[in-house]
């Protein structure tokens, strides 16, 4: 006669914030190249494009990071997670340097974008390519069989 015995094994879906998180990583880097236009052309075109994507990424970091605490709070599994310390700390210093990247792109003219708005947004896609790789830690480890405790 055979026995069975219930499966102990658990399985974790992986957070959804680092998904999230490419979004405003999207519009950061689509400003650092509108950035580098601007300063290869000087058409104030690319600086108007470069402050709308910068903006647009500016908030949806910090609305990304609303969600991304709501889901910290809902699923104490994931606080717990190895590696998510240095995620969160890397997401915090992207979303700093987004936001005054925002302030200084809100300028007008060459100003906005050289040299400061330029160097600010490549180190604002340099912190969420940091948070990035923290990120796949948390996505990309096999989520079968083990608990977290």
């Amino acid at each position: 006669m055979a026995v069975l015995e219930a499966s102990t094994t658990r399985i974790v879906a992986p957070p959804l914030h680092p998904f999230l998180m490419l979004i405003p990583a999207t519009c950061l880097t689509a400003g650092l190249l509108t950035d580098l236009a601007y300063w290869a052309t000087v058409n104030t075109m690319w600086a108007d494009f470069s402050a709308w994507l910068v903006s647009a990424g500016a908030i949806l970091a910090w609305l990304v990071a609303i969600a991304g605490l709501i889901e910290l709070l809902i699923r104490p599994v994931l606080r717990a997670s190895a590696g998510m310390a240095a995620y969160v700390l890397a997401y915090l210093a992207a979303m700093v340097l987004a936001t005054f990247n925002m302030l200084v792109h809100s300028r007008d003219g060459w100003s906005s974008v050289v040299p400061w708005g330029l160097a600010l947004s490549a180190l604002t896609v340099l912190a969420f390519l940091a948070a990035a790789v923290a990120a796949y830690g948390l996505v990309a480890r096999p989520r079968i069989g083990g608990s977290i405790r």
